[in-house]
């Protein structure tokens, strides 16, 4: 039986849970978007052609060749935008945790790259890794706080399900193709998002607080910013990578 005390504090840790697990309120309805901007010579990044010769599936499944992934940039946006950036909030939740989904996020080995490049995951949340060519792939995880995975799919829509744990970003390769590489962020949370097409990035759902919200690349690295959200508030942050020679 527990003494007062002990009962006391059970309770408290209790109440203490039950309010971080709390489910969503009316007013975590806060918005942080914004762009990620390229500030330089696009010359100097324009994207080469990936040397596929080792395996003539790829030529097949990709005739018109591959380009490199370490930079894109999206010329057609004004001002010039990059894409594959990881958006999230990196602080400001507190002790606040969030249910993962159950749906699976795919990762997809076809025309043998992987789709998408950067990958947003919450710990918890089921990860499927789909081969979508008529090759083999491998598929080896080199983080170093979640599980290695590393195993092979010879055929055409085999499927594999995964399960990361913590949060972390890693790269994933390809031991039978080495061009082919890819990133996943793991986070404990689901405010997380990845610049496409037109450089752009949303963040909903947000309760009423002051964030710190990080931009990670490949290439560029990070940057960060503060940004204060209220209830019913949308926030512009664009982030603008200046890379040096």
């Amino acid at each position: 039986m527990l003494r007062n005390g002990s009962l006391i504090a059970a309770l408290i840790a209790g109440l203490l849970l039950a309010a971080a697990s709390a489910p969503a309120r009316a007013e975590d309805n806060g918005v942080i978007k914004g762009k990620v901007v390229f500030k330089g010579d696009v010359a100097d990044h324009k994207r080469t052609k990936l040397d596929t010769s080792k395996d003539p599936n790829c030529k097949i499944a990709k005739p018109k060749g591959i380009g490199s992934y370490k930079v894109i940039l999206n010329k057609k946006t004004d001002p010039v935008t990059v894409r594959n950036v990881m958006v999230y909030v990196k602080e400001g939740l507190g002790d606040r945790t969030f249910t993962a989904p159950t749906e699976a996020v795919e990762l997809i080995q076809e025309g043998c790259q992987y789709t998408p490049h950067v990958l947003g995951i919450m710990a918890g949340q089921p990860l499927r890794v789909i081969n979508g060519d008529t090759t083999n792939h491998n598929i080896h995880f080199l983080g170093q706080v979640n599980p290695q995975y590393n195993f092979t799919q010879p055929k055409k829509d085999m499927k594999k399900d995964l399960t990361l744990v913590k949060e972390s970003t890693f790269r994933v390769k390809c031991d039978v193709h080495p061009w082919m590489g890819c990133y996943i962020a793991v986070f404990d949370h689901p405010f997380f998002d990845v610049t496409g097409k037109e450089g752009t990035f949303e963040l909903t759902g947000l309760p009423p607080g002051t964030y710190v919200i990080e931009a990670w690349h490949e290439t560029f690295g990070t940057m960060t910013q503060t940004v204060v959200v209220g209830i019913d508030e949308t926030k512009e942050a664009d982030f603008t990578f200046e890379p040096t020679k």
